[in-house]
């Protein structure tokens, strides 16, 4: 009998304590393996999550979510397969969120962010959310989403007051008007992320923008469509706190930007089409730069080398392949804090060896022998050799960095 009130009292112990250390196990694998080991701690999982991601929205329901995780703050929910973006799926295969939308209107009390990433979404589940969910959800990411205007969105400015992130990057948005713009711009002031970049959007105001950030002192980053860079200016000046900003064209003179005043606190930059009479205005900064967006970007394997040799500070650098071996081998002389690295193929390679924009195992090595910090490289090469694989394994002090490759082949 003193045995088993030993044992009841060991085990009452460990349920206090295995309560208390839960709640601070993020990693889901780590609370995937925790959740097997009994049922009791399979309870306790079930109790305590706040986030889950679901790879693909017909692995499990929404009805079996709730019943699992109850108390969910944060989801994440993935729709078509990658190959969507390659157009290898039809629009209408399937990947719809009013299923979802429904039980978290009716369920998910507790429930702050949202992430559809690849999702058919309509305007009425934007309503519904907005109706529901509004007066507490701070985050609502659309990810390369589909089937919703601004006039879901309309919803959604209205009724998320205390939104802190609104994502809509490289979704198919229908534009009826941008109104959408303006309610968020007067009913929020406390946004910290707005993103609406590569949708196309054209009817949105600058003098939106504008408001947005004067309202929001807490706002840090911004990714618009192609708006003209001269008339950001007013946003510019009001954005104080702003440290990210990409998007916007170029479509006057060269020499009229050189009036451009960016954010003194920038050092995340994308500027979309931005060519070689442009990139002056990024110098006074450049040495600030900590992120350099350059996939959109208009230019040559020189233009590259110039820009790179004045960002000492860089960590994380996206551009096509045009950046060359001598733009790789730049990087590796002045970046010594580069982390990440992202080089997609250009949507014209013909005429490249001429000029110097292509990426072999020159420039890798050079590469990994200069940026000892590296974590991350997802890299087109025109040619490759087991010495520069090699040297990223010899020289890279992460031993998980992602280091992938693709031979591009060169036409005749």
């Amino acid at each position: 009998m003193e045995d088993r009130n030993v044992s009841r009292t060991c085990t009452g112990m460990s349920d206090v304590v295995l309560g208390c250390v839960m709640p601070y196990i993020h990693d889901s694998k780590d609370r995937d393996a925790a959740s097997l080991v009994c049922r009791r701690w399979y309870e306790l999982d079930a109790q305590t999550r706040k986030h889950v991601t679901i790879a693909l929205c017909y692995t499990t329901s929404p009805d079996r979510l709730r019943r699992r995780f109850g108390h969910l703050e944060s989801l994440k929910l993935k729709g078509k397969p990658r190959a969507a973006m390659f157009n290898l799926i039809p629009e209408d295969w399937g990947g719809y969120v009013t299923p979802w939308v429904n039980e978290i209107a009716e369920s998910f009390n507790c429930l702050k962010s949202l992430h559809f990433r690849r999702m058919i979404v309509r305007d009425l589940d934007l309503e519904l959310l907005a109706r529901s969910r509004g007066r507490v959800l701070h985050t609502l990411k659309l990810d390369k989403c589909s089937g919703f205007s601004t006039d879901g969105l309309l919803h959604i400015g209205r009724s998320c007051r205390n939104l802190r992130t609104l994502f809509l990057e490289e979704s198919s948005i229908i534009e009826n008007d941008g109104e959408w713009l303006h309610e968020l711009a007067l009913n929020n002031t406390v946004l910290e992320t707005l993103n609406f970049y590569m949708t196309y959007l054209e009817k949105v105001k600058c003098e939106d923008l504008e408001l947005i950030a004067r309202n929001c002192r807490s706002l840090v980053s911004v990714k618009v469509s192609d708006y003209e860079i001269l008339d950001l200016q007013g946003f510019f000046r009001a954005a104080a706190a702003l440290e990210e900003f990409c998007g916007g064209s170029f479509s006057e003179q060269p020499h009229r930007y050189s009036i451009v005043f960016l954010p003194p606190h920038l050092c995340r930059l994308g500027l979309t089409y931005m060519g070689k009479n442009e990139m002056a205005i990024v110098f006074p900064f450049a040495s600030l730069l900590k992120k350099l967006d350059l996939l959109y970007a208009l230019l040559d394997t020189d233009d590259h080398c110039m820009l790179i040799q004045r960002c000492p500070n860089l960590e994380v650098l996206e551009t096509r392949n045009v950046i060359g071996d001598r733009g790789l081998e730049d990087l590796a002389r002045n970046c010594k804090r580069l982390k990440r690295l992202r080089i997609e193929r250009g949507a014209d390679e013909q005429g490249m060896d001429d000029e110097g924009g292509v990426v072999s195992q020159r420039g890798l090595i050079a590469l990994a022998q200069g940026c000892l910090e590296l974590e991350y490289l997802a890299v087109y090469v025109s040619d490759i050799t087991n010495a520069s694989l090699e040297s990223i394994g010899t020289y890279s002090k992460n031993s998980m960095i992602s280091a992938w490759s693709c031979l591009t082949k060169k036409r005749g």
